[in-house]
């Protein structure tokens, strides 16, 4: 009718339009966020470095020597064991969480699992897990005695081991030093090795700077 009421029909193109090109500039800030540098732990521009011991395995017989296939497994086990903790406890920030390494006590029997959280200082990271944003490795090794019983079946196990790390920190700053020897005495329960008891000394220690020259 003339003079009548117009009305207006909602422009759903020009809506679809603006919401898809949110969605792109979205996806475009992401991608962007994702590839440029200085990414946190595991990125492209900072990945995580993966622990090997240099390792060494001595077997200790009371009678027949284990077969070597026995041999090997065992060793294997006790190797990976404590790269598995090493990489976990010192390497990858990723998994050091709040700092309380809860899940690492499994590996201890019950009574060594309850002197684990007051040991955290020599036994992880420690407090600087809130303060590096990544660990390098230096040269680190392991070296494993296992002893068999009369009936050639592995019953305990030490491991003596050497680790030397650089940790960056998240802010500017000299390099930390890392530098923890240790000993751990285990114990074979079922299919698996648990740690009885230890001994261990850590250090962390950032170099003083040396004093600028003074000018003449």
């Amino acid at each position: 009718m003339p003079g009548g009421p117009s009305f207006r029909r909602p422009n759903y193109r020009r809506r679809r339009t603006v919401t898809l090109l949110a969605v792109l500039g979205v996806v475009a800030l992401a991608v962007v966020l994702l590839t440029r540098g200085g990414g946190g732990p595991g990125s492209k521009d900072n990945p995580i470095p993966t622990l090997a011991f240099v390792a060494t395995t001595k077997h200790i017989n009371q009678s027949k020597p284990a077969s070597e296939a026995v041999k090997k497994a065992e060793s294997d086990a006790i190797v990976k064991l404590f790269t598995d903790y090493y990489q976990e406890a010192y390497v990858d920030p990723r998994k050091w969480g709040d700092g309380k390494f809860e899940d690492l006590q499994d590996l201890f029997v019950a009574t060594a699992k309850t002197s684990f959280p007051r040991d955290l200082e020599s036994l992880t990271i420690g407090q600087s897990y809130s303060v590096l944003k990544r660990v390098d490795l230096k040269t680190n090794t392991l070296a494993v005695s296992i002893y068999y019983d009369t009936k050639s079946a592995p019953t305990i196990a030490v491991a003596a081991i050497r680790f030397e790390a650089v940790g960056t920190l998240k802010k500017a700053g000299p390099k930390l030093m890392i530098d923890q020897t240790a000993t751990f005495y285990l114990q074979k329960q079922g299919d698996s090795w648990k740690i009885t008891s230890y001994d261990t000394k850590a250090t962390q220690v950032q170099p003083t700077p040396s004093p600028s020259p003074s000018s003449t």
